[in-house]
């Protein structure tokens, strides 16, 4: 692992600590926009990769981070939902997460999708 990706990870585990001890939607929204932002890097990646017919696992990993942190963002800032159920909400996607990681992988591969591992 590069010291890039050591920072990396360990900005995004930061994140993940201040959203878990956040109070307000204000400042989970925040949180949430960042770790979008950390982790677009990634779902661009996976479009360029899917393009050329192969993606890496790592990148179908963050692909899909990327997306949780968007989703909770959307839910956060709707305004028809309490807070709570905003919580729920996002728990339960949490829960999903990483069913759906495994699903995207299964998917692509029926659609003759080359899942590589090695760097």
């Amino acid at each position: 692992m590069t010291k890039q990706e050591i920072l990396e990870e360990s900005v995004l585990l930061a994140l993940d600590t201040v959203a878990e001890q956040a109070t307000e939607q204000a400042t989970k929204i925040i949180v949430d926009l960042f770790k979008s932002v950390v982790l677009k890097k990634y779902k661009d990646a996976f479009d360029q990769e899917l393009a050329q017919g192969k993606v890496h696992r790592k990148i179908i990993d963050k692909a899909v981070e990327f997306c949780y942190s968007d989703i909770c963002v959307s839910i956060r800032k709707s305004l028809e939902i309490s807070d709570e159920y905003k919580d729920k909400l996002i728990q339960e996607a949490k829960r999903i997460k990483e069913f759906v990681k495994v699903d995207v992988e299964k998917i692509l591969v029926i659609k003759g999708i080359d899942i590589y591992r090695n760097s």
